[in-house]
C-alpha cells in the first residue's frame, strides 16, 4: 500500500504539492467513490499514478523502492 507521503518522497516534492497533482488523476481510478477521500493506493493504482505524474528523479530512496517493486516505474 502506498500513501501520499510515499509519492511525495518518490518525486521529491512536498506533501501538499503531491496532493494537488494526485487529485487530478484520482478521479480516473476504477472504483473511486467521490464521497470518500482516498488515503491508500494499491500497487496497480500506484503504477498508474506514477505513469501519469512522469518519471521520478533517480535517488537512493527510489533505488530502494525499485529493489522491492521492480516493475513500479
Amino acid at each position: 500500500m502506498f500513501t501520499i507521503n510515499d509519492f511525495s518522497a518518490i518525486f521529491c516534492v512536498s506533501k501538499r504539492t503531491m496532493e494537488r497533482k494526485v487529485a487530478k488523476h484520482v478521479l480516473l481510478l476504477k472504483k473511486f467513490d467521490a464521497s470518500k477521500k482516498k488515503h491508500f493506493y494499491t500497487l496497480d493504482e500506484a503504477k498508474y499514478m506514477i505513469n501519469c505524474l512522469g518519471i521520478p528523479p533517480d535517488t537512493e530512496k527510489n533505488r530502494q523502492i525499485l529493489r522491492s517493486y521492480p516493475d513500479l516505474f
